[in-house]
């Protein structure tokens, strides 16, 4: 048996370590990304035989994370296909890469079907691509990027606690002017966002916003996945000021991580627009993920 709990601040040592035992380098895999959506997923986590194990419930499907960490992998899966027997729907391990995918079906042959998630692959960028955008193919960010800095009164800090509520005014602001049709889903991501700030130093979230004319029109923030790789989780700009978007994007790469060889973008949901912006960055890596449920 699986004695899961819900994840607080005190799990986050034990459970990166776990996950940099792995070395995976996806967005499922952060602590942040654990906390931030443990109410709205209603994640569950515990140590089993060595490894993390996670499990959520998003709608009416269970879900569970790969087990992370050096432990006995193949006892953490049989406990995951026994603690899905008490719930009604069907077993989906989700958020796979390919070497779990290929681990999985070594310790289980035809017992489960795996499945590639597009929609759940994850954009990796190598930095130095982000912050000097090189090259006739970024010419289109660079006019962009341009324009902002000469058309607008414009400055970059970095997100502190003296400037949160001035992120969430503006988040808020950019959900009254989003043409999103389910602005409840906006709604309900910031008050995940509104989470993670109440909770910003002790998660180790690293942000910058930008300015114009003294107002926040852009802010991103994120969180190390490992020592080469961060993790951006959120980006939010006001799509009136041409420019924004990029000029948030290079201006926090450069000035918060250029110590990093990857950034990962994370997903794009099977959203056309969002997976559009996302391939126009030209990313190095598009991280395959897979999905896999038990075989009846």
């Amino acid at each position: 048996m699986i004695d899961f709990h819900t994840p607080t601040l005190a799990d986050k040592q034990w459970i990166n370590a776990k996950i940099e035992e792995t070395g995976c380098r996806s967005c499922e895999y952060t602590f942040g990304n654990i906390f931030a959506y443990t109410a709205k997923m209603d994640i569950k986590v515990a140590e089993y035989e060595g490894c993390l194990v996670t499990r959520c419930i998003f709608g009416d499907e269970l879900m569970y994370c790969y087990p992370m960490g050096n432990g006995n992998k193949k006892a953490a899966i049989e406990a995951i296909i026994r603690d899905s027997e008490a719930f009604s729907s069907e077993l989906v391990i989700f958020g796979m890469v390919s070497e779990f995918a290929d681990e999985l079906e070594s310790l289980f042959p035809d017992r489960f079907r795996i499945t590639f998630d597009r929609n759940g692959s994850d954009y990796i960028y190598n930095s130095d691509d982000l912050i000097n955008l090189i090259g006739k193919k970024y010419q289109p960010k660079r006019n962009h990027i341009s324009f902002f800095k000469k058309n607008y009164n414009w400055s970059y800090e970095k997100i502190t606690a003296d400037n949160f509520s001035e992120c969430i005014a503006m988040n808020e602001k950019w959900i009254e002017e989003s043409l999103y049709e389910n602005k409840d889903e906006l709604i309900e991501e910031l008050e995940i966002i509104k989470l993670v700030f109440e909770n910003y130093d002790a998660l180790d979230f690293v942000g910058g916003l930008i300015r114009v004319d003294g107002e926040v029109v852009a802010y991103t923030m994120g969180e190390r996945m490992n020592e080469d790789t961060f993790c951006v989780h959120f980006e939010k700009a006001f799509s009136k000021y041409r420019g924004a978007y990029p000029m948030i994007n290079r201006e926090f790469c450069e000035n918060e991580l250029s110590a990093y060889k990857y950034v990962d973008r994370e997903d794009d949901l099977g959203i056309d627009n969002l997976r559009k912006a996302k391939l126009s960055y030209y990313p190095a890596i598009i991280r395959e993920e897979y999905e896999a449920m038990l075989k009846c």
